[in-house]
């Protein structure tokens, strides 16, 4: 792009989907090589390769095609918003807050293990060491991971800059497994099909992890779960809730309740010495979007502040942006299903009939408008999530492709055939099908009211009914996403609601979430049994060709079956940056959601290597 406006940079990294699109515009208009994912050699399968230590070093990234600035200056303050201010500062007992704990937890908390930033393109999954520094693996079911020996605590007292050590990690797991919100997907303790049987010191430096069964999905559980927290602190003498006491890049240096957070460089940070480049952070906490555009403005914010409808515009009027375009997300948005006895949903013929309906490139022209991006000289393409989303890369089967099979048809929007099925199921222009769609607001964006618009839009064109349901998140969470499926509607007994399908650390990791009887988050409850099979059967496959055939079996089984509806197209993610930083256009998290370098389904610290060429 030239002339006054903002330049155009091919990003790897991410931006919110958190858009305010016109409700009148929104009616008018009714890969990544994830093989690093997890190696035989992390999960003990390979006999050749268990005895050999993993390599976990945590080099500076290279800096990628940055032109003369490539080089990283130390100094600045990195500065963006936040829309959501945490219930807690406690990474195991978040009730909410969204993805703000991610930034929380990679800023301050060190796990064992971390994903790889992509640098100048998606991240591929690999796993590196966080406080691991080598691993091996010497039977399927046993991890043996060593601690970075420079790994230290804050200085302030009770911690005085003492060494991490095998303690901490122990007292942490069972911290995670007593009261961490995410016990059941990885502790066995809490849930036979999770995959953590225990973790323990060898010695100080060294812990064992033992599995309940081979489950290529442990390490990346680890990643997204484990926070290692002072054993000082777990004892009680640090409030975890008001406190941050970590080993991490950063140190929290102020927290106003609602206001703002702000985070120091931690210079004794065992990935240093150089690194982090800049000075500190500081993140005000701003609810109303309007409110960010306007600091971006003026420069009191340096990214992720402008919404995607109003991106264009701003880069047009603003010199000395530049439009950052990264890969896909992973979200994979859907109608979850009620399956209680007696719901309409029972009916195959109904389900088709309502994905049939659903015309998904023209929604997501409609919400993400890719012709005015392509007046910019930036390139969208739309990919539909079947259910995973075109975020998991090589995982991602594409239902427009040859390779999808014959499902793919109830994935087209066919609305003839969906009035026929309607029609078998018994429905009729004077007894249509009705059912309700329940969501939470705008707690996944602020778009969200807008999206369940346009697809009821669509619905209606094949003489359905669907009600939008607008409900608190705690009534969400309790009432419809967390029942195991079983659930009604408030206007009419059919039920549904919209779930923004996160993002997984691993593919599989997205089935057993979502898609499991064994997940508390299921979408489909104890339907569909020999669907869990398959599932479970997968978490024990290491082969990474394998492992991708069958992860697509899964995308045409859930689809034939249409398990649940899928509604949730994408693109790539955007994002308008002031140029003198350098970061977002080039660093990626694996397994990217709604926000610049931290929306993402595992903590990968990335602010480690942003900075700045000239003061903002």
């Amino acid at each position: 792009m030239s002339g006054t406006g903002g330049n155009i940079v091919d990003s790897s990294n991410v931006n919110p989907l958190y858009t305010s699109i016109s409700r009148r515009r929104a009616l008018s208009a009714a890969g990544i090589g994830a093989g690093g994912l997890l190696s035989a050699a992390l999960i003990g399968c390979s006999s050749t390769d268990t005895k050999k230590p993993a390599d976990a070093s945590r080099a500076p990234a290279a800096a990628g095609n940055v032109g003369a600035d490539a080089k990283p200056k130390p100094g600045g303050t990195l500065t963006y918003a936040w829309q959501v201010d945490p219930d807690t500062l406690d990474p195991y007992v978040t009730a909410g807050g969204g993805g703000i704990n991610g930034v929380i937890n990679s800023n301050v908390y060190s796990g064992l293990f971390t994903f790889e930033a992509g640098v100048g393109k998606p991240a591929s999954g690999k796993i590196i060491g966080d406080l691991a520094q080598t691993w091996e693996v010497p039977d399927p079911l046993t991890i043996v991971a060593h601690l970075n020996p420079k790994a230290k605590f804050d200085q302030k007292a009770p911690l005085n800059g003492r060494t991490v050590t095998s303690e901490d990690v122990v007292q942490s797991w069972k911290r995670l497994v007593s009261i961490g919100v995410s016990a059941s997907s990885i502790a066995n303790a809490k849930n036979k099909a999770a995959p953590v049987a225990s973790i323990d010191a060898i010695d100080p430096t060294t812990v064992r992890i033992k599995l309940a069964f081979a489950d290529v999905t442990a390490i990346p559980l680890l990643v997204t779960a484990l926070s290692v927290q002072p054993t000082e602190g777990i004892a009680g003498k640090i409030d975890f809730a008001k406190e941050m006491r970590g080993s991490g890049p950063f140190l929290l240096d102020e927290y106003q309740h609602g206001v703002m957070m702000a985070f120091k460089r931690n210079p004794d940070w065992f990935g240093g010495p150089q690194r982090p480049y800049v000075d500190g952070i500081r993140m005000p906490i701003l609810p109303d979007r309007a409110q960010m555009e306007v600091q971006f403005r003026s420069k009191k914010l340096h990214w992720n502040a402008v919404s995607r409808e109003n991106l264009p515009q701003f880069a047009k009027d603003l010199p000395g942006t530049e439009v950052a375009v990264s890969g896909p997300n992973t979200r994979s948005g859907a109608f979850a299903l009620s399956y209680l006895p007696g719901q309409p949903w029972h009916d195959i013929r109904v389900r088709r009939a309502v994905s049939m309906a659903m015309d998904r490139s023209k929604w997501a022209d409609v919400l993400f408008n890719p012709n005015e991006f392509k007046a910019l000289g930036v390139k969208l393409t739309v990919r539909w999530n079947a259910p995973i989303a075109g975020g998991y890369g090589s995982f991602w089967l594409d239902p427009q492709g040859k390779e999808f099979g014959p499902a793919a048809a109830y994935l087209q929007h066919d609305v003839a055939e969906s009035k026929k099925l309607l029609a078998a199921a018994g429905y009729t222009a004077t007894k249509p099908f009705e059912f309700d769609i329940a969501y939470p607001g705008t707690r996944y964006g602020l778009d969200y009211p807008t999206r369940v618009e346009v697809w009821q839009a669509m619905l209606k064109e094949a003489g359905i009914k669907a009600n939008a349901l607008s409900v608190d998140y705690t009534e969400y969470v309790k009432n419809f996403w967390q029942t195991k499926a079983l659930f009604k509607g408030k206007n009419v007994e059919a039920g549904s609601h919209y779930l923004s399908g996160g993002a997984s650390a691993d593919p599989l990791l997205f089935f057993f979430n979502f898609m499991s009887a064994d997940s508390p988050n299921t979408m489909k409850g104890a339907k569909f049994p020999e669907f869990d099979d398959m599932i479970r059967k997968q978490r024990e496959v290491t082969d990474f060709e394998t492992r991708r055939q069958g992860v697509f079996d899964l995308q045409r089984f859930a689809t034939e079956n249409m398990i649940n509806i899928p509604a949730g197209p994408d693109v790539e993610l955007t994002d308008l940056v002031w140029k003198e930083l350098r970061g977002p256009q080039i660093y990626s998290p694996w397994s990217p959601t709604t926000a610049t370098g931290v929306g993402a389904s595992g903590n990968t610290p990335l602010f480690t290597d942003y900075w700045y060429t000239d003061k903002i």
